[in-house]
């Protein structure tokens, strides 16, 4: 892995309260008077209240959680500002320092939201006392506290990877008793315009960048775009086309058309966001694309690819269930459970975009604003970055590699046992029926796995941009327009529905 470092930060010294020794050793004594009294508080609030029968209540339930937050909250900063007041060296690693602003952030998210769902409770107790109980109960009480913890985090998730994906190379000293985010964002000399928008500096002149897109040649980009053209409408007319089918065919509407029709929606998406853009670029002269608009950009194609990965992994699952469990098969599919599964998908999918894009646009771009490539991809964009990149490529790895390979194991593990299955079928007209079941879906699997590990399962240092160039048109412009004729070419029940969906228009026109 290309790891570039322009900072020299390994550590930072917290400055602190004070400077004066004396007044040091006071605020020692206070700190420490107020934290034991904080932990033997908020424990003792939290043993109460789980001991006692009687405080089994909504009530208490979120003042249980409100303990626990106050005491971790507390136990982020405290103690390490109280090891500060009596150290000469008042140091905290750069780990260390981000792993402080993660809990600090994710904590204090977490408060401002369960103190609100608190005050739902006391608006439904005291305007709707005979509902209470209806309305309250230990469901609903632990979605809404899971929400609040889910959206803290979430957002610590953001603005960490986005604060220390940022070069520190003014200062390493940090004025406060703790890592913040506005006493960090002063020290860094990137871009922080994005930081900043996320929580009106900007130390980059990048406002726009430029695409260079596949080629310069003006004949050949003529015929790229003919043939772009052709893909794209292909591919428009084949999604919308299996999106209307299985909406309207009551034949269709089991759980793998409902992860089929949601495939073909996630497909015209994500060549929407890529090629249009495409398409004007090889017609212009001035290809640009606006840093706001380069983001939403990435944000989006991360967006739908890394949920194609995951309805993949689903569709993979169906099939499993359909083949090896057939029986069990409608009990285990219902539309409550293919719902579940089709919202995780998205929410996993919009969970690592938000990642990538904080942290890729919080980079300082001061090298170029030229793209070699024909849309705004991750690699190419940490490659134009003069920050610090090491946490990007992290990133990269640990989030899009935990989809790809969690998602592709899931497939693995569903296929080899569909094959155990079809292997101990006795009827031959059996095995052909539950193989071509599959088939379709197989090969969208190894289409789009080949190229997205091609892609980015492979360290930076063997990054090469004329091959990945190609490799992208393959899995942004190629894939979504085979996916829909995959499907319908090779799925009798889809070719029945089309021909009656034809028929029907035909005989509607005449």
């Amino acid at each position: 892995m290309d790891i570039r470092n322009h900072s020299s930060v390994t550590e930072f010294i917290l400055l602190g309260l004070t400077s004066d020794p004396e007044l040091q050793l006071l605020l020692f004594i206070l700190f420490l008077v107020i934290y034991i009294i904080t932990v033997m508080g908020n424990i003792g609030m939290f043993v109460v209240i789980t001991e006692n029968p009687h405080l089994h209540t909504a009530m208490y339930f979120f003042l249980r959680h409100l303990s626990f937050v106050d005491l971790c909250f507390s136990t982020i900063t405290v103690p390490k500002a109280l090891i500060n007041f009596l150290s000469e060296r008042k140091v905290i690693s750069f780990f260390g320092c981000a792993v402080q602003m993660f809990f600090a952030v994710g904590m204090g998210g977490s408060e401002g939201l369960i103190l609100a769902v608190m005050s739902y409770d006391r608006f439904v107790a005291i305007c709707n006392p005979l509902l209470y109980t209806a309305i309250m109960t230990n469901t609903i009480c632990i979605r809404l506290v899971t929400s609040a913890y889910l959206c803290g985090f979430l957002n610590a998730l953001i603005q960490t990877p986005s604060i220390f994906s940022l070069s520190f190379c003014r200062s390493n000293k940090i004025t406060h008793f703790f890592c913040d985010m506005p006493a960090l964002l002063k020290l860094s000399c990137s871009d922080t315009s994005i930081n900043e928008i996320l929580l009106k500096r900007n130390h980059s002149s990048v406002t726009e960048f430029i695409l260079l897109g596949l080629t310069d040649d003006p004949e050949l980009q003529i015929l790229l775009f003919t043939l772009f053209l052709l893909v794209y409408i292909i591919t428009i007319l084949g999604n919308i086309g299996m999106l209307m089918v299985i909406t309207k065919d009551p034949r269709l509407q089991t759980a793998m058309y409902f992860f089929l029709r949601h495939l073909s929606f996630v497909d015209l998406f994500y060549s929407t966001v890529i090629v249009p853009q495409t398409l004007i670029n090889f017609l212009s002269e001035r290809k640009v694309i606006s840093f706001l608009g380069c983001a939403a950009q990435m944000f989006f194609f991360v967006l739908m690819g890394g949920t194609e990965a995951l309805l993949l992994a689903v569709m993979s699952y169906d099939r499993y269930v359909a083949i090896c469990n057939p029986l069990l098969y409608t009990t285990v599919m219902t539309n409550n459970i293919c719902i579940r599964l089709v919202t995780s998908a998205y929410f996993g999918g919009f969970i690592n975009a938000l990642v990538q894009t904080a942290s890729t646009f919080s980079l300082s771009f001061c090298k170029s604003n030229k793209i070699t490539h024909f849309f705004c991809d991750i690699p190419p964009l940490v490659k134009l970055s003069c920050s610090d990149t090491s946490l990007n490529e992290i990133l990269l790895f640990l989030f899009g590699g935990s989809i790809q390979i969690g998602t592709l194991m899931v497939i693995l593990i569903s296929y080899a046992y569909i094959l155990c299955s079809i292997l101990r079928m006795r009827s031959a007209a059996g095995r052909h029926k539950a193989f071509n079941t599959c088939a379709s879906h197989f090969l969208c699997v190894t289409l789009f796995y080949g190229t997205v590990i091609f892609m980015y399962m492979r360290p930076s240092s063997n990054y090469t941009m004329d091959q990945d160039r190609v490799a992208s048109v393959f899995y942004t412009v190629i894939i979504p327009m085979l996916n829909p004729l995959i499907y319908s070419l090779r799925n009798k029940d889809v070719k029945k529905a089309l021909r009656k969906v034809i028929r029907r228009t035909f005989n509607t026109l005449h």
